[in-house]
């Protein structure tokens, strides 16, 4: 009643007057620390006006999400109360506004009014540690971990914490000094080495990690951190590490979980797929872990164990079911179950992937009932954001092009193109449209539009490149754009592969085969390897080149430009 009453006989203009003058000078409050006496009298003993005032505007500011003023706020009442709830209210909501020095001053006498919160120490060093003043830090980590009945989880979050110092060599004197006393704790042997190699200290990394595995040769966090440090040097020499590991040790699902990511890294999906079948069931089973073996059984053609994996992780809850409901339509597909198929899309009814659900629907609808009825289905979709049309409109081009409706699809492009005219990605399609319809002067008018409003479009600097080296014509020009491509996607082999042909072009034959062989490396596409059987034939390698051929029309029999290729040289 008392906080109620003196509301009300406040003026309602005056309280907001108030609050603003606060709220503006409230960073006086901040210099106040230094004269903070926890052995004083509080000077605010009860919930008079100025209390009420600060408390509401605190907490108003905190509504707002202006934790700076808040902080200030509670501080200066925490340190006029001597309300150790106030403090503590004080040094999170600064801490929430990444004020540094209003959350140490908050957190210092937070721990002055209540010295035996182990909690308020915890902040307190903290604070200090990631601010840079670890000699200040440092008896309070002691004190901390002498009293720690579980000082090894200490010791793990302090690496988090000195990871956040700047200076790596203060970090590691800190952390050896620290981690003195208790020569038979493997979690700080492993803070030492944790800061030694962040500190660029490889002797002491090593042989403190020896020390770890000389005390528990077992413990996963340390296998783990091990295999990291072999891993930026060699993958392949991380995954012997592990299976060697394994071998010893193969209940250790979390060094298992690892070596099957960095399998999947390698592309050795039957590899990875069998690990991950060792940890679905295991304690680190998850609807994600689900997720990544039906993948993996994607990848390898198992769609019956993709199914029951997909249907698992629906089973565990997994956060983005449309996801899986899109996948478990795609194996519908294969086995040409149209109907079930199509009832697993229909479940999407929004979300990130219903445009995504929306276009494979009208894949399989021209797959099964024809080119109409998919274009069609198309059309029924309203409201949608201008990417969302966008999306839709190049399915509706996809498919007339895949029906050799290539006259059809450049009318419609032609009739949207207002509709789109602010669209790189629109201009870009017309374009190879129109290239395809023999329009090349549109084409090239295109692209540089489209460049012009997307300026780090890689594959229209990529396009116009390669149509000019393509051509014999511009070849200057023709580098120029494939060099600013190449440069925006360094290892897009498709853009590789235009600077081979334009260096062909040119007569630089040596670096021609250079970026062509990279590319080749990347992806054995047939155009690539029609351009690259040709600079080989030129480069007097013609038993290379026909191999290359050879190889590719077993996978391509149709390409078009790979047959004529071929044609041309026999």
């Amino acid at each position: 009643m008392e906080k109620n009453n003196i509301f009300n006989k406040i003026p309602f203009a005056r309280f907001y007057i108030f609050l603003f003058f606060l709220v503006c000078f409230n960073s006086s409050f901040a210099n106040q620390q230094d004269n903070f006496n926890p052995n004083l009298a509080p000077k605010i003993t009860k919930a008079n006006a100025e209390f009420v005032y600060k408390f509401l505007l605190a907490e108003i500011a905190t509504q707002r999400g202006d934790f700076n003023s808040a902080g200030h706020l509670y501080l200066d009442l925490a340190k006029q109360t001597h309300v150790t709830s106030l403090a503590e209210r004080a040094t999170r909501v600064a801490g929430s506004s990444r004020n540094g020095r209003v959350a140490l001053d908050s957190a210092k006498v937070w721990t002055s009014l209540d010295p035996n919160s182990v909690q308020a120490q915890q902040i307190l060093a903290e604070l200090y540690i990631t601010s840079g003043n670890l000699s200040k830090a440092k008896p309070i980590v002691k004190k901390l971990l002498e009293q720690d009945t579980y000082r090894g989880e200490g010791f793990l979050y302090l690496n988090s914490i000195l990871a956040k110092v700047e200076n790596k060599k203060n970090a590691l004197r800190f952390i050896v000094d620290i981690a003195e006393p208790y020569p038979n704790s493997k979690e700080a042997h492993f803070a030492i080495a944790h800061a030694a190699y962040f500190a660029n200290n490889k002797k002491l990394t090593t042989s403190e990690l020896i020390r770890v595995k000389k005390i528990d040769p077992k413990w996963q966090t340390a296998v783990l951190f091990e295999g990291y440090i072999i891993g930026l040097d060699s993958q392949e020499k991380a995954i012997n590490f592990y299976i060697n590991y394994l071998k010893q040790f193969p209940e250790a699902s979390e060094v298992r979980l690892e070596y099957a990511k960095l399998l999947t890294n390698q592309k050795k999906y039957n590899l990875a797929k069998d690990e991950f079948l060792k940890i679905v069931n295991s304690s680190l089973a998850s609807a994600e872990i689900s997720f990544t073996v039906s993948l993996l059984a994607i990848e390898l053609g198992d769609y019956d164990l993709a199914e029951k994996f997909l249907m698992q992780s629906l089973e565990r809850g997994y956060p983005q079911p449309e996801q899986i409901y899109i996948y478990l339509a795609r194996i519908e597909d294969t086995r040409s179950n149209y109907s079930e198929a199509l009832a697993w899309l229909n479940k999407i009814n929004s979300g990130p992937s219903f445009i995504e659900s929306k276009i494979l629907t009208a894949e399989l609808i021209a797959k099964y009932e024809g080119n109409d009825q998919a274009l069609e289905s198309l059309d029924q979709y309203n409201n949608l954001t201008s990417e969302a049309k966008l999306e839709l409109f190049r399915a509706k081009i996809s498919i007339l092009y895949s029906d050799n409706k290539e006259t059809e699809a450049y009318d419609l492009m032609k009739k949207e193109e207002e509709n789109f005219k602010n669209s790189a990605e629109f201009k870009y399609d017309y374009a190879m449209l129109a290239e395809r319809m023999g329009n090349t002067v549109l084409m090239e008018q295109l692209l540089r539009e489209a460049i012009k409003i997307k300026p780090d479009y890689a594959v229209a600097y990529n396009a116009l490149g390669y149509s000019f080296a393509d051509r014999n014509i511009k070849l200057d020009e023709a580098k120029i754009n494939i060099e600013i491509a190449l440069s925006l996607e360094p290892r897009n082999h498709y853009i590789m592969d235009s600077m081979g042909w334009v260096q062909y072009k040119l007569g630089n034959i040596d670096v021609a085969l250079d970026f062509l062989r990279k590319a080749y490396g990347i992806k054995k596409d047939p155009e690539i390897s029609a351009h690259l059987g040709e600079v080989l034939w030129h480069a007097n390698k013609t038993d290379e080149a026909q191999k290359i051929w050879e190889e590719s029309l077993q996978q391509y029999p149709d390409n078009k430009i790979l047959l004529n290729t071929v044609k041309k040289y026999r």
